[in-house]
C-alpha cells in the first residue's frame, strides 16, 4: 500500500510541473484584448427624460493560432439586459466564434483567407474600420436594423492586388490592397444576436476598388448588396443594393453611403399584410482631426425612407468631440438628435453623454 502511495505521490511531483509549464506556455501563445464602453448621459423625449451613469457596451477577445494558416477567434459581448424578467442584468453573448483559414495567393487575389462560426460580415466590418467611433452608435445600417456586424455563417475576404506600400498607409485602418479589397458571405441573416427564424439563407458582398493608389490611396469606391429572405417565420423579401464613397487619411476620414432595397435582415419593416416594405436610405459620417494635439472632431447624419408610403423614418444628427489616446481608447462629448416618424407616432429624442471608451 505504501509502494503504491509513493509512486502515485512520484507520478504527481513529475506530471504538476509539466502541467504547469504548457497552461502557461498555452496561455502565452493566446493573445487577449477588450474595449469598454461607459457613458454617463441625459435624454430627453416626448414622454420622459432619463440620466445615468451607464455600461453601454463591452467586448472581449481571444485569438490563438492552431498553425501558420488557421487561427481561431473567440469574442464575448457584454451589454445590460433591456427588457423582460432581467433587465439590468448584465448579459453575454457570442460576438465572434470563428475559425480563420488561410490560402495561397492566386493570382490578382492576395491575403485570402475564409472564417466559419460566427463571422464577420462584409459591409459593417468595413465601415467600421473607417468610422472607428462605434461607441458613440452603431454603423448606419446596423442601427437601424438592416446588417449586423455578425452573424452565423462563413466569410471570404481577399485583397485585390499587393499590399500598398508602408508609407502610403498612413492613416488608413481600411484592409490596404493595392487596388481594394472584396468579401463574400452566406449567413443565417438575423445577425449574431437572433436565433434562426426560417430555413432560408442571406448572401451578401461587398466589392472596394481604389481608384487611384499612387496618388490618393485613401480613396476608395465600394458597391455592396445584400439577397435573401428577412429573419421571420413568414420569410418577407429582403433585397438591398448599396453605395459608398470613402477617403481616408492621418488629418480626415469619411464615408459617406447610400442604398434602396425591400425589407431588412431583421423582418423589422413590414406592413400590415406582412410583406416587406420598399426604403431607401444614406449616411455621411467625418472625422476631423485638425489639431496638433489627438482631438477628433466628429459628425454624421442619417436618414431612413419608407418609399411605400412616401415618408421617412428616421433622421439622426450625431456629433462628438474625442480626445483619442495612441491605441485608439477616447474620451467623447457626445450629442445626439433623433427625430422618429411612423404611420401611427412620432418622436424627438435628445442625447447628451460623456462616453469613455477603454482598449487593452
Amino acid at each position: 500500500m505504501n509502494i503504491r502511495i509513493s509512486f502515485g505521490v512520484f507520478l504527481i511531483a513529475i506530471l504538476l510541473p509539466c502541467t504547469t509549464i504548457m497552461g502557461q506556455s498555452l496561455i502565452r501563445d493566446v493573445d487577449f484584448s477588450g474595449q469598454f464602453f461607459f457613458s454617463t448621459e441625459h435624454t430627453t423625449g416626448t414622454e420622459n427624460v432619463n440620466n445615468e451613469f451607464f455600461f453601454k457596451r463591452g467586448y472581449i477577445t481571444f485569438r490563438k493560432d492552431i498553425t501558420e494558416r488557421v487561427g481561431i477567434r473567440f469574442t464575448q459581448d457584454v451589454s445590460v439586459d433591456q427588457e423582460g424578467d432581467g433587465a439590468g442584468d448584465i448579459e453575454l453573448r457570442l460576438k465572434y466564434a470563428l475559425v480563420d483559414v488561410q490560402f495561397s495567393d492566386f493570382g490578382f487575389l492576395k491575403n485570402q483567407h475564409i472564417e466559419f462560426g460566427v463571422v464577420h460580415r462584409p459591409w459593417i466590418d468595413f465601415e467600421q474600420d473607417i468610422n472607428d467611433f462605434r461607441s458613440q452608435n452603431p454603423m448606419f445600417l446596423d442601427s437601424n436594423n438592416y446588417l449586423s456586424s455578425a452573424d452565423y455563417g462563413f466569410t471570404y475576404f481577399a485583397h485585390l492586388g499587393e499590399e500598398l506600400p508602408g508609407e502610403y498607409q498612413d492613416g488608413l485602418r481600411s484592409p490596404p490592397g493595392r487596388y481594394g479589397s472584396f468579401s463574400i458571405g452566406i449567413y443565417n441573416g438575423g445577425g449574431y444576436s437572433r436565433l434562426e427564424q426560417n430555413n432560408n439563407k442571406l448572401l451578401e458582398a461587398r466589392l472596394s476598388l481604389r481608384l487611384f493608389p499612387d496618388r490618393l490611396p485613401g480613396l476608395q469606391t465600394t458597391v455592396f448588396g445584400d439577397y435573401g429572405k428577412g429573419n421571420h417565420v413568414q420569410s418577407p423579401d429582403f433585397r438591398m443594393a448599396g453605395g459608398a464613397l470613402s477617403f481616408e487619411s492621418k488629418k480626415w476620414a469619411v464615408v459617406g453611403e447610400g442604398f434602396i432595397g425591400v425589407g431588412d435582415g431583421d423582418a423589422r419593416y413590414l406592413n400590415e399584410a406582412g410583406e416587406a416594405l420598399a426604403t431607401m436610405g444614406w449616411s455621411i459620417f467625418q472625422e476631423l482631426k485638425p489639431f496638433s494635439f489627438p482631438v477628433s472632431l466628429t459628425l454624421r447624419y442619417d436618414e431612413l425612407v419608407d418609399r411605400e408610403n412616401k415618408q421617412w423614418f428616421v433622421h439622426e444628427l450625431i456629433a462628438g468631440v474625442s480626445w483619442v489616446f495612441p491605441n485608439r481608447s477616447k474620451i467623447i462629448l457626445s450629442l445626439d438628435q433623433v427625430w422618429l416618424q411612423d404611420i401611427t407616432f412620432s418622436d424627438h429624442i435628445s442625447t447628451v453623454e460623456i462616453i469613455t471608451e477603454i482598449r487593452f
